[in-house]
């Protein structure tokens, strides 16, 4: 007998956050690692959020992440979860 329920897909939207006590060169290596583990445990996607101007996040460009995070894992699929357009000319 065939198991017929839908799969459960799971993702990841990373903000990028900088944690107390800790540069945002740590957030950026911690959203790489949390990347590669999400890549190894199955996860379906990985979405990158864009900020601007905060103390507590510290993406302003993922795009470039992407390209980092791309180089890193095999498998998951990556995206852009939001894009601040007013920042763009």
């Amino acid at each position: 007998m065939s198991d017929t329920r839908p799969k459960l897909r799971l993702s990841v939207l990373d903000q990028s956050p900088v944690i107390h006590g800790h540069s945002a060169r740590d957030a950026l290596a911690a959203t790489v690692e949390l990347a590669q583990l999400a890549d190894e445990l199955g996860y379906t996607r990985y979405w990158c959020a864009e900020h601007h101007g905060l103390q507590g996040v510290c993406n302003p460009a993922p795009e470039v992440m992407l390209a980092r995070l791309g180089s890193v894992t095999t498998r998951i699929r990556l995206g852009s979860g939001g894009v601040m357009l007013p920042y763009y000319s």
